[in-house]
């Protein structure tokens, strides 16, 4: 994998059966390093609402991934299977208490493409809001894997 990346980051959350999931995809340029055994992916992302710029770091390894977002929105939060983690969610609304425990993980990883599946549930302030999953695709940027559907 190159130093400079293309990301893309997909939050899909099932709120209510009976309704269509709540999908969020996003797009980005950022950059990559691999460090004793960890693979750093570095980007940044703009606020739903406009608001300001957040910037955001994924380390992965072993069974593990870790979110962490700085800006307007700021959290750490980390997925491992089979266990449930919880952690401050800050917004300019307040802070929340957000729990994630995994249900699957799945990475794959190639020369120039390193692709996390993960689904899980999502609490917020203790309480069960959505089965969720995150794909997160993360291509080298000159690799020609970038496509828009």
């Amino acid at each position: 994998m190159t130093e400079d990346i293309l990301v893309s980051v997909k939050g899909i959350h099932a709120l209510d059966p009976s309704e269509k999931d709540d999908e969020v995809e996003i797009f980005s340029a950022g950059k990559y390093y691999f460090k004793n055994g960890k693979h750093y992916i570095l980007y940044e992302e703009m606020a739903e609402d406009g608001s300001g710029v957040v910037k955001s770091r994924i380390t992965l390894r072993d069974g593990c991934m870790e979110v962490q977002k700085k800006g307007i929105f700021s959290t750490k939060m980390v997925f491992e299977k089979d266990r449930k983690n919880t952690s401050w969610y800050s917004t300019p609304f307040g802070n929340l208490m957000t729990g994630v425990e995994v249900t699957d993980m799945n990475v794959t990883e190639q020369e120039e493409l390193i692709e996390i599946k993960v689904d899980y549930i999502l609490e917020v302030n203790y309480e069960r809001v959505a089965d969720s999953r995150i794909c997160i695709r993360v291509m080298a940027k000159d690799s020609g894997l970038f496509h828009l559907k």
